[in-house]
């Protein structure tokens, strides 16, 4: 929570200075490029953080496809239901609804630009992740043997080059202006997304208990997780399910990771809207400003809106599933 408070702090001034700079907007064209940067750094880091963290690599080979399986579930779920409400509110995969909507021919022409940089976005940040995860994995944890070390040492650079990013972003909307008036225009949206993507997941995790050995309880608390790798499987571990607990923190890992790395291919080819539930809670931290870069600034509400209810809803469904 801490960390949290920390990045809403700094999404908030940020902004702020952005709004007082709006005036200077076209001198400040280098914010797009600073989150560029940032954005990049901050998933090399991750990926190696993540090839050097002994749980994650001890529970690859064990737990791998029951964690895989538990990840595709819930992300199709969470995104489907997202869907089903786009198409109630009768918006396009865009966000757009009625006179928003862009004619057929202009909407081609960016459909084409968008999709070029989203595949873009997508390899080189799946690059980045890997040779990041290669690193930590072939160096730090094999060679090196100082994973523990290095996790300790890591962690308050990994928590400034995100703070700096979501200060960024908060710059960035800042000097846009329009977010409040993206809020109003998002309407009942603003809930509907986010209650429709916890509840895809929630019904995802009872699909998961049925077709494999785990309990519904087991089930629906590993998929309640939401990406929240260092919450969940700990409750799930003190409830006394160990092997749901390696299972959840695993999925929790790879669905964060498939955002980071499927969002800027997922907004062209599944929906804006939908690809933010993808990454669960990090929908409101790390990958809101693979959010922005990937569609639009107005996106960025629905994103921060999942990430918020997927946050809060954690504490109080796994717990109470699980039995905790």
């Amino acid at each position: 929570m801490k960390l949290l408070a920390m990045c809403w702090s700094a999404l908030i001034i940020m902004y702020i200075v952005g709004m007082k700079l709006r005036s200077k907007k076209e001198k400040l064209t280098w914010v797009e490029s600073a989150m560029n940067v940032l954005v990049y750094l901050l998933v090399f880091f991750m990926g190696l953080r993540m090839g050097a963290n002994k749980e994650i690599v001890d529970s690859l080979g064990t737990i791998g496809v029951q964690s895989v399986l538990v990840s595709l579930i819930t992300i199709v779920l969470s995104m489907l239901g997202i869907t089903v409400s786009r198409m109630i509110l009768r918006m396009d995969r865009y966000g757009n609804v009625g006179e928003d909507r862009v004619p057929k021919g202009q909407k081609l022409q960016k459909e084409a630009k968008a999709n070029v940089n989203g595949i873009k976005s997508t390899i080189i940040i799946g690059l980045l992740v890997v040779v990041g995860m290669s690193i930590g994995y072939f160096l730090i944890y094999k060679k090196w043997a100082v994973q523990d070390e290095f996790m300790v040492v890591s962690d308050p650079y990994l928590t400034a080059c995100l703070i700096m990013l979501i200060g960024t972003v908060g710059l960035n909307l800042g000097l846009d202006g329009s977010v409040f008036r993206n809020i109003r225009k998002a309407g009942i949206g603003i809930v509907l997304f986010p209650i429709m993507a916890v509840l895809g997941s929630a019904i995802g995790g009872v699909i998961y208990g049925i077709i494999t050995h785990f309990s519904l309880r087991e089930g629906v608390a590993i998929a309640c997780g939401f990406g929240w790798y260092t919450y969940a499987p700990n409750v799930i571990l003190q409830a006394g399910y160990p092997v749901a607990s390696a299972v959840s923190f695993l999925h929790n890992v790879i669905r964060e990771v498939v955002g980071i790395i499927g969002i800027p291919f997922l907004t062209q080819k599944i929906g804006y809207i939908e690809a933010c539930a993808v990454p669960g809670v990090a929908a409101m931290d790390v990958c809101m400003p693979i959010v922005e870069r990937s569609a639009r600034e107005d996106t960025v509400v629905y994103s921060f809106g999942i990430g918020l209810l997927m946050c809060l809803s954690v504490p109080i469904i796994v717990p109470l599933v699980i039995g905790a």
